[in-house]
């Protein structure tokens, strides 16, 4: 019979054998951490997205969604929408150019560390739309001033700044620009989850502790050491592909960091997967973690967080089951970490649909999931405008 501890290191060697029972053990170990347990539930938003390495919110329902699943107070989610929270935490775009709400020191370094792709693509449509990039400068200088009285709506920035010379989408260009180089930051003053009320701010002004001085390398480094502390074990293509980084970034942000790695033989991969040593012993320990029934987002930063690993929540299940053509996760349901369904919102009903695999689901558990789909049916009702 398979041990269900990894087997030791051989002489020399830094690799480790996970078998099935460890590797789930593993797995549950990473999403109880971030909250996806009832028994260790995060208290307030910015801990859900410092353990998440940010709220995925290229959809509008994604913050206030993972929030949910990973606290147990409706208050929590919906302190989003309050001042304190949005002063804590920044929306940037960041890994693989998508938008991510992360508290202060992770957003600095994920921005930094992915910004030159960003800009590599603003510096291209400022040429391909035939202005000078000393204008679009001008231009960025303007619009500070404008917003030294405070954020303002994009709408508004563009009413206020646009003249018969220089048009609408001449300052859309500009804003974007200024936004790629964190001049400015995106705000979604919105009070409900799945509305958008977009403010640009300056970034000096919203959020005075931000580093800005970060190097590209230190960043990088910071943003791979904070992504293998949450997920490993984790591929380097897994990495790779959640960050936008090369994998020669990868490696080398891994040994500027000055933890001792080790590679790890898991089921859900032929390559090797890399943790760090210290957290070896806690993730695959005696002591079982199961993380039960959970609800999670439309672009769950859990699942999100891998690509070439993700056999370690289909568990066998076609990619269909939990992601849209567009490779979008869609909203999950997990059960002690394997996908076990989708459920999704219904605007009619203002409630929770759910779409469980055939088969996958006893009874006990078809219970547990009708429950939880309707305290998530309320906690999403509280802060939904029709």
């Amino acid at each position: 019979m398979a041990s269900s501890t990894p087997a030791a290191p051989a002489a020399g060697s830094a690799l480790c054998v996970l078998d099935e029972t460890a590797a789930t053990r593993a797995w549950n170990w990473i999403l109880a951490r971030q909250g996806l347990t009832d028994s260790r539930r995060l208290s307030t938003a910015w801990q859900v997205a410092d353990a998440t390495l940010g709220l995925h919110a290229a959809r509008l329902p994604s913050p206030y969604a993972i929030v949910a699943a990973r606290t147990s107070d409706p208050a929590i989610p919906a302190s989003l929408f309050t001042g304190p929270v949005r002063a804590s935490l920044m929306t940037v775009r960041c890994m693989r150019k998508t938008l991510h709400t992360l508290p202060l020191p992770l957003a600095a370094a994920a921005h930094t560390a992915t910004l030159r792709f960003r800009d590599r693509d603003a510096r291209r449509a400022v040429l391909n739309a035939g202005h000078a990039p000393a204008a679009i400068d001008r231009m960025i200088g303007q619009l500070c001033v404008l917003l030294q009285d405070g954020p303002l709506p994009h709408r508004a920035i563009e009413a206020r700044l646009s003249t018969r010379r220089v048009g609408v989408h001449s300052w859309r260009l500009a804003i974007k620009v200024a936004w790629e180089r964190g001049t400015i930051s995106y705000v979604n003053a919105a009070t409900a989850w799945n509305r958008e009320a977009r403010t640009f701010a300056l970034t000096s002004a919203a959020y005075p502790t931000l580093n800005v001085s970060l190097a590209r390398e230190q960043a990088i480094t910071e943003l791979v050491t904070a992504y293998f502390e949450r997920y490993g074990p984790a591929t380097v293509r897994d990495a790779t592909w959640w960050s936008g980084l090369s994998a020669a970034d990868i490696t080398a942000a891994l040994l500027a960091c000055g933890r001792p790695v080790i590679a790890v033989v898991t089921p859900w991969s032929g390559d090797p997967c890399l943790m760090f040593a210290d957290q070896l012993a806690e993730s695959t320990g005696n002591e079982a973690i199961t993380t039960g029934v959970q609800f999670l987002a439309h672009e769950d930063t859990a699942l999100k967080a891998y690509f070439q690993t993700r056999g370690r929540y289909l568990g066998g299940l076609p990619q269909r089951r939990a992601f849209n053509q567009i490779g979008e996760v869609l909203p999950c349901v997990i059960v002690d970490g394997l996908v076990a369904g989708t459920w999704s919102w219904n605007t009619r009903t203002a409630g929770i649909d759910v779409d469980l695999v055939p088969g996958k689901a006893p009874a006990p558990i078809r219970r547990q999931v009708k429950a939880r789909a309707a305290t998530l049916t309320e906690t999403l009702r509280s802060a939904w405008a029709p």
